[in-house]
């Protein structure tokens, strides 16, 4: 799945608490989206601004829809994993055993992720976490390698908490 499938596939709630995260404690990357989605539409990003909250919320959300603005979906949830949900993205690193700095950034990928690590870090992930934000993140994480990894794919389809 690409980053725009996953953002349209956890469902209403979940995006608008994404949305509403980046509108409220991230307003550089909010006030960039809405410059680079608007712009896209010949808009001035001001028409936008000017908006309640919900109809940004609702405009933005149809715009994000669109297959053209595919990179913007995937940014905006990066933004919204690693500013807002880092203790999620350092437990499960942490049960990988991947280096990462204390925001659960990582400078670098393994080459494999065996199966039982995998399920181990999913069984933790969604012990404390919601599971449609578990499975956005674990979907993500899979993004971040071409093919991704296979026992992190077979831990993933072995979960159906995780079926989105």
């Amino acid at each position: 799945m690409t980053a725009q499938q996953l953002f349209d596939a956890v469902g209403p709630e979940l995006r608008s608490q994404i949305l509403g995260y980046i509108q409220t404690d991230e307003r550089p990357a909010y006030r960039a989206m809405v410059q680079s989605l608007a712009g896209a539409r010949k808009l001035r990003p001001q028409f936008v601004l000017e908006k309640s909250r919900a109809q940004q919320q609702e405009w933005l959300e149809a715009q994000l829809r669109l297959k053209t603005n595919g990179p913007v979906v995937e940014q905006l949830v990066q933004i919204w994993l690693l500013k807002s949900q880092s203790q999620m993205l350092i437990t499960f690193l942490d049960v990988l055993g991947i280096e990462h700095d204390d925001k659960g950034q990582v400078e670098n990928l393994p080459e494999e992720i065996t199966e039982d690590k995998a399920a181990a870090g999913v069984q933790a992930l969604l012990a404390a976490f919601p599971a449609r934000q578990a499975a956005l993140y674990l979907h993500m994480f899979q993004l971040q390698r071409p093919g991704g990894w296979e026992g992190l794919a077979k831990a993933i389809a072995a979960s159906d908490a995780l079926k989105l």
